[in-house]
């Protein structure tokens, strides 16, 4: 059954992976409390572990040409089995969903909206992200392009901005953490934001040429999306050097000792607009994602009337999920990465073996029939 009808470009994908993951990089608290100014060597080790996993999702989607990851886990799975996998599998795109608008209403509301109760934050975001949806995929990916552009020029302005206070001994001391340490940043890397990138198998029955494509523009978005969270670490690193650990929002701090020609000060500001503009788009990508999953899941012709209900119950999950950003840090750094792996590695490399022991048998038995 086909619920979306639109198409999009293999350039509006590539974009979509690229910004939806560089939305990650203004957030980074949770990396670099671990590892300090050390954060970027693990960083780049998970870049490199994932572009298999990355491989992995391309493979898949490529066995099962036109269809989503909900369809797939049936075809694997069966219908019994795949619907509970895919269960699971709204759930967890439900969860990213709430703890990304909450992420988002808890910066607006402490930097730019102070008297603005947090609820009618997330309640105005989300109404945005339920237009995006109404209208369909190529909407909700059209200016990703744009926003990327966008976000591209402020990082270079930035970097131009604080010129002066980059130190390269903010580096120093490497390799003075516990190995513990590293392997831990890693895999919180390769699963927040890396692994998150799964959500696009939703996506890739409706890309123009996917078969032929897929592969190029999926690894091209992942590394572009990559690099740029990349640069991002290295910038704050080398202005704010170990203290980085003590900042919540260290990209934040980094804009507001900026001073762009010696006059232009206060460059937090467009660190706000940055955010804010990024984040949203990943939420509107994973709230649409979300509707598109329980419409196939509940074998719904539309996922438009459900739209608005969705909404509401993602409002409530955003409050009853974590009860402070404390504690969502807390659980992003040691608990969240377990969970996520299942997700986004175990089921999805798990789907692809089982997807090729079924179709080598079933070759052969295709033999044995036809020399019989």
């Amino acid at each position: 059954m086909t619920i979306e009808n639109s198409r999009i470009s293999a350039g509006q994908f590539m974009f979509s992976i690229a910004c939806f993951l560089h939305s990650s990089s203004l957030l980074t608290s949770f990396f670099v409390i671990i590892t300090r100014n050390e954060s970027w060597m693990p960083f780049v080790a998970s870049i490199i572990i994932c572009i298999p996993l990355i491989v992995s999702y391309v493979l898949l989607s490529k066995s099962y040409p036109g269809m989503n990851l909900i369809q797939i886990n049936e075809a694997v799975f069966g219908r019994v089995a795949g619907k509970i996998v895919s269960a699971l599998y709204v759930w967890f795109f439900f969860t990213l969903t709430s703890l990304n608008i909450r992420d988002l209403g808890t910066y607006v509301n402490k930097t730019t909206m102070v008297k603005t109760p947090i609820s009618i934050i997330i309640i105005l975001f989300l109404l945005l992200c339920v237009w995006s949806a109404y209208y369909g995929l190529e909407v909700v990916t059209r200016y990703s392009i744009v926003f990327l552009i966008i976000s591209c020029v402020i990082l270079f302005i930035s970097i131009i901005a604080v010129y002066d206070l980059i130190e390269l001994d903010n580096f120093l001391p490497m390799f003075d953490m516990p190995l513990n340490n590293y392997v831990q940043l890693s895999h919180i890397a390769s699963t927040i934001p890396f692994g998150e990138t799964v959500i696009f198998l939703m996506v890739t029955p409706y890309v123009d040429n996917a078969p032929k494509n897929l592969m190029r523009y999926f690894l091209g978005g992942f590394l572009l999306g990559s690099i740029l969270i990349l640069i991002v670490i290295l910038r704050d690193i080398s202005v704010l050097g170990n203290t980085i650990q003590y900042f919540s929002l260290p990209s934040f701090e980094v804009f507001r000792l900026g001073t762009l020609f010696q006059t232009i000060s206060h460059m937090e500001i467009m660190f706000s607009i940055l955010l804010i503009v990024l984040l949203y788009f990943k939420i509107s990508v994973l709230f649409y994602v979300t509707m598109l999953a329980i419409a196939q899941l509940l074998n719904i012709r539309s996922y438009r009337p459900i739209l608005l209900p969705c909404a509401a119950l993602v409002v409530v999950y955003a409050f009853t999920a974590f009860k402070d950003v404390i504690t969502h840090t807390k659980t992003a750094q040691e608990t969240t990465p377990f969970f996520w792996t299942l997700f986004e590695i175990l089921l999805p490399v798990l789907t692809l073996i089982v997807s090729f022991v079924k179709k080598k048998a079933k070759n052969k038995n295709n033999r044995k029939a036809v020399s019989k």
